[in-house]
């Protein structure tokens, strides 16, 4: 995967083109920002949107099945919209919540249609564990999503739609846990300096990939600040915690004329 060329990534794609509206850039003190908040779904609908309704290999797949979702996690928000969208059912192992402490992103993955089943000491390997064996019982029609949701055509896509938007940036900053999003935006502006913020396990240098690494001060559940978030809606526990690491880090370094923030979601 590593070793594919942009044009490689795009090859994939067979004329793909994005179907959701295009994104909506504003700047804020200075910096243009993907305004993906205003999809209500995330960016994911955008970057899973081929691999879930369009790749050939997936045709016969009828239930996409994830168990490495967080409580706070958006992925269980926009794999329903995709999944429904296409005839699909997304079905998701999360580790055990009394209903009347749901997070509120479960609150809508369950609004959104996908089924979860709750498992008892839901460590992510277990978690993971139960959806390899609940897809092993119908591998036909079932298939489980990849940590991250990283696939060579989610990359492929990441890469299509930031090529598209109209800015070529001198830096790029975005929040990651798998880095998946840093990764496709690394390949999409091979020119640009890559900023990472973490906000989740101990990222590898693999999925650092090229990126200038920093690391979030906030555990991965907990939300930001109030006086520390972005002049814009932004995920509290998750792209709002790149805001103010970019903003010192600009406090002792050059600030370049054209940089861009993605904000995946809120």
């Amino acid at each position: 995967m590593e070793n594919l060329l942009v044009d490689d990534y795009l090859k994939l794609l067979a004329g793909w083109q994005d179907p959701n509206p295009a994104p909506v850039i504003e700047e804020y003190d200075g910096v243009s920002v993907v305004r993906d908040d205003l999809l209500n779904y995330g960016s994911k609908i955008r970057f899973i949107d081929y691999f879930v309704g369009h790749a050939e290999e997936n045709r016969d797949v009828e239930e996409w099945v994830f168990g490495s979702c967080p409580a706070t996690g958006y992925a269980q928000i926009s794999l329903p919209v995709v999944c429904s969208k296409y005839g699909k059912k997304a079905v998701l192992f999360m580790a055990e919540r009394s209903m009347d402490k749901l997070h509120n992103y479960q609150k809508r993955g369950i609004e959104l249609g996908a089924e979860y089943h709750w498992v008892k000491m839901g460590m992510l390997n277990v978690t993971q564990s139960h959806a390899r064996k609940y897809v092993e019982k119908s591998p036909s029609t079932r298939r489980v999503l990849p940590l991250g949701l990283e696939h060579e055509t989610v990359l492929a896509s990441i890469i299509k739609v930031a090529q598209d938007l109209p800015i070529k940036p001198d830096a790029v900053w975005s929040v990651g846990s798998s880095g998946t999003l840093s990764r496709g935006l690394q390949l999409a502006f091979p020119d640009a300096e890559i900023h990472v913020v973490q906000v989740g396990h101990t990222m590898k240098e693999n999925e650092i990939g090229r990126a200038i690494h920093h690391i979030s001060p906030y555990k991965f559940d907990r939300p930001v600040k109030e006086k520390e978030m972005p002049p814009f809606p932004s995920a509290p526990t998750y792209d709002a915690k790149g805001w103010k690491p970019m903003m010192d880090y600009y406090e002792t370094h050059d600030k370049p004329q054209n940089i861009l923030y993605w904000n995946v979601a809120f």
